[in-house]
C-alpha cells in the first residue's frame, strides 16, 4: 500500500481527539462478499493483506469475489495470482489496471513483486495476461445479489474511477455507477488521515480518488492510517521463505521486519465490524479529496454536512490487541495446511486404501480429515501425509472430503480435495437353491458374493427383480412363478452401479412323471385305425411323450394331469400286456412308473364299441 507520509492539520487533531460520534453503522453477516482492491507493489504490507484476506476466507468469514491489482507495476497482478494460488485459490478472478500511473513516490515500484511471481507463479507472467480492472469489478458485480458486496480500497483508484465511468456493455444494461449503486453494500477505503490530513495512497493517485468520493453512489467508510499506523504485523519468524511467499516478501522487503499493517486493519472492520475495536468518529458526513489542481493535491477532509453517507473510523482496542487479532491471520501462511493434491484420486468401493497427501505446511500434529473426522495419519515430511482409509470408510461409492487439519498454531483446516469411491462390479459365488421344479411357484433365491451394495439388484436373463440388502456378501431376490413356470435354464446376475457380476446358473427341472391310469384298458386288437390313448396322473409337462413298450407317440398336453397319445392298430395286434410310460425331456425329468395296458382279441368276450374306438380310463 505505502510508506506514511502524512501531514495532518491541527484541526484534524483537535476533532479526533474530542468525543466520538455514536454511529449506526450495520454489521455484516459473514460470510461477506468481498472485491479486494490492492496495489501490491511499494510495500510488503499489501502481500500481509493477501495473507490475511485468506485466512478470513479459511476460517469461513470472507467469500472472495474478485481481486483488483490498482498498481502500475508489470508484476503486481501475478504477484496476487501467485499468493492466491499458494493458498489454494488459483481460480480467483484478478483485474489488472492496464495504466501507466500513478508512479508518484515510487507508487509503482516494487522489490518484491517480480521475484515473487517468478519463484511461487508462472515465470515470466505480467499484467498483460491479465483482464482489465474494469471488466472484472463489472463481472464480479454483476453476478452478485443485490446490495451485498463490500469492497476494500487498499492501494490507488484508477480502476473504481473507471467501474464508476464505464458503460453498459455484454456484461451487463447498467451503468458501472448503477452497478455500484445496485450491488455495493460498502465500500471501504484504506486512505487518507482523518478528520482531515494527507495521506500517500490519496496524494499519489489524487485525481482519480476526488472523482471516486465526489460520484460514489452509497455508503463510504475510511479506514485511515490514523489509526493504523501503529499496528504492526509480519510474517513468522520461523516461516521458510523459500517456501513461503509471504515470508519471502518480507525477506525481500525489510529482512522480515513488522511493517503497520494499514489495509488488514480496514479488512478486519470489513468482515467483523465495529465490534469491540473500532469506534466511530465521524459518522454519515462527507469525505472530500483535493485533485491535481487544488491548492492541496490528495488531502482530504471529513464534514458532517452534507450527509452524504460518508464515515471514518478510529481504534478503540489498543494497537497490541489488534496485533493479537491480525498476525495469527498473517501468519496462516506458515501455519495453514494446504493441501494441493492426493494420490490416487479415486478407489473401488469397499477396499481398504492408503492415501498420500500433497501439500504445504504439514507437521507432526498435521491430521487427515475424511468428510470431517479423524483418520490415522502419518507425516513423511513437511509436504506429504498418509492416511489410512478401512474399507468401512470406503464402503459406498460417491465423493468424499479429504482435508488437513493443524489443531496447533490456530486450528486451521485445510480446504478440502475430493476422493471418489468408485462402484464396484458385484463379484456373485453363489446362489441357493441352485434348482427347482418347473411349475412349483415363486421362491426366494440367496444371492453370495461380494461388493453388494444397497443399490445392488439381483436379475434373472438380465431383468431385474425385488432384492432385499443384507449385507456386502449377501443379497434375497423373489424369483417369480413365471421365472419357473418352465423348465429350463436361467441366467443369474447381480447388478449394481459398478457393474454386473459373471453369471451363474439357476435351473428349472422337469418333475418325474408318474402314471395313475390309461384308457381305453383293456383295448380290442383291431386290424385298422388307431387309438386316442388317454394316460393321467401328474407332473405331466407340455413335453412329455407317452410311450408304449417304449415307443414314443405323438403327445398332446391337456394338463398336469391328464394327456392324450395317438397310437395305431398296428402297434397293439399283440396279444396280452403293454407297457405304457411318460417321458419328460431334460432338465430334470425322466421316466414315468409304467401301467399296464391289456390287448384283447375280439374272439373274447369282450364286445368292442360300433363306429368308433375303443376308448376306457384305467383307474389306480
Amino acid at each position: 500500500m505505502k510508506q506514511l507520509l502524512s501531514h495532518v492539520l491541527l484541526a484534524g487533531f483537535l476533532l479526533v481527539s474530542a468525543t466520538p460520534l455514536f454511529s449506526q453503522l450495520q454489521d455484516p453477516v459473514p460470510p461477506v462478499n468481498i472485491i479486494f482492491d490492492d496495489d501490491m507493489s511499494m510495500s510488503v504490507d499489501d502481500v500481509g493483506n493477501h495473507a490475511v484476506l485468506w485466512g478470513l476466507s479459511n476460517r469461513g468469514e470472507v467469500n472472495v469475489l474478485a481481486l483488483i491489482c490498482s498498481s502500475a507495476n508489470d508484476y503486481s497482478a501475478p504477484a496476487m495470482h501467485a499468493i492466491a494460488s499458494y493458498y489454494g485459490h488459483p481460480n480467483v478472478p484478478i483485474g489488472a489496471h492496464k495504466g501507466l500511473t500513478p508512479i508518484l513516490e515510487n507508487s509503482a515500484n516494487s522489490v518484491y513483486a517480480q521475484q515473487i511471481t517468478n519463484q511461487f507463479g508462472t515465470p515470466g507472467d505480467t499484467r498483460a495476461s491479465y483482464p482489465d480492472a474494469v471488466t472484472v469489478y463489472r463481472q464480479a458485480l454483476a453476478g452478485a445479489p443485490d446490495n451485498s458486496v463490500y469492497i476494500v480500497a487498499s492501494g490507488y483508484y484508477q480502476p473504481l474511477q473507471a467501474l464508476l465511468q464505464s458503460q453498459p456493455d455484454s456484461i451487463s444494461p447498467l451503468t458501472g455507477l448503477q452497478l455500484a449503486q445496485q450491488k455495493v453494500r460498502r465500500l471501504v477505503s484504506e486512505a487518507g488521515w482523518f478528520p482531515s490530513g494527507n495521506e500517500h495512497n490519496f496524494r499519489v493517485d489524487a485525481d482519480a480518488a476526488s472523482f471516486v468520493f465526489a460520484n460514489w453512489p452509497g455508503e463510504i467508510v475510511s479506514s485511515g492510517a490514523q489509526m493504523s499506523q501503529d499496528v504492526f504485523t509480519g510474517p513468522s519468524a520461523t516461516a521458510d521463505p523459500t517456501q513461503d511467499p509471504v515470508k519471502d516478501a518480507w525477506q525481500l522487503f525489510n529482512g522480515g521486519n513488522p511493517v503497520p499493517g494499514f489495509g488488514q486493519v480496514a479488512l478486519l472492520f470489513t468482515v467483523r465490524g465495529l465490534g469491540t475495536n473500532f469506534i466511530v468518529s465521524g459518522f454519515n458526513g462527507q469525505t472530500t479529496v483535493g485533485n491535481s489542481t487544488s491548492m492541496c493535491s490528495g488531502c482530504n477532509s471529513w464534514s458532517q454536512t452534507p450527509s452524504v453517507g460518508h464515515s471514518y473510523l478510529n481504534k478503540q482496542a489498543t494497537a497490541a490487541d489488534l496485533e493479537t487479532i491480525l498476525n495469527p491471520l498473517l501468519q496462516s501462511s506458515s501455519n495453514m495446511p494446504i493441501l494441493r493434491s492426493i494420490s490416487p484420486t479415486s478407489v473401488p468401493a469397499g477396499s481398504s486404501q492408503t492415501i498420500t497427501l500433497t501439500g504445504t505446511n504439514f507437521f507432526a500434529d498435521s491430521q487427515v480429515l475424511f468428510d470431517g473426522s479423524g483418520r490415522p495419519t502419518s507425516l513423511l515430511s513437511g509436504t506429504k501425509l498418509t492416511v489410512a482409509l478401512s474399507g468401512s470408510d470406503l464402503v459406498n461409492p460417491g465423493t468424499h472430503a479429504l482435508s488437513v487439519s493443524n489443531p496447533e498454531d490456530g486450528g486451521w483446516i485445510s480446504a478440502t480435495v475430493n476422493l471418489i469411491v468408485l462402484p464396484t462390479a458385484p463379484v456373485l459365488t453363489g446362489i441357493s437353491p441352485a434348482s427347482t421344479i418347473a411349475g412349483s411357484g415363486s421362491l426366494t433365491l440367496t444371492a453370495t458374493g461380494s461388493n453388494f451394495t444397497n443399490k445392488a439388484v439381483v436379475q434373472v436373463n438380465g431383468a431385474n427383480r425385488s432384492t432385499t440388502f443384507v449385507s456386502d456378501t449377501q443379497l434375497q431376490a423373489t424369483l417369480t412363478a413365471q421365472d419357473v413356470a418352465n423348465a429350463g435354464i436361467l441366467s443369474i446376475t447381480v447388478s449394481s452401479p459398478g457393474g454386473t457380476s459373471s453369471a451363474l446358473t439357476f435351473t428349472v427341472n422337469n418333475p418325474v412323471p408318474f402314471v395313475s391310469s390309461v384308457s381305453p384298458n383293456p383295448a380290442i386288437s383291431l386290424l385298422g385305425g388307431g387309438y386316442t390313448l388317454t394316460v393321467s396322473g401328474s407332473g405331466f409337462v407340455k413335453s412329455s411323450v407317452v410311450q408304449v413298450d417304449g415307443k414314443s407317440y405323438p403327445t398332446t398336453f391337456v394338463s398336469s394331469t391328464q394327456l392324450k397319445a395317438q397310437v395305431s392298430n398296428s402297434d397293439l395286434l399283440s396279444i396280452g400286456q403293454h407297457a405304457v410310460t411318460v417321458f419328460n425331456p431334460p432338465p430334470g425329468g425322466g421316466t414315468s412308473n409304467s401301467a399296464n395296458l391289456t390287448v384283447a382279441s375280439l374272439l373274447g368276450n369282450i364286445t368292442a364299441p360300433k363306429k368308433e374306438p375303443f376308448q376306457a380310463v384305467l383307474e389306480v
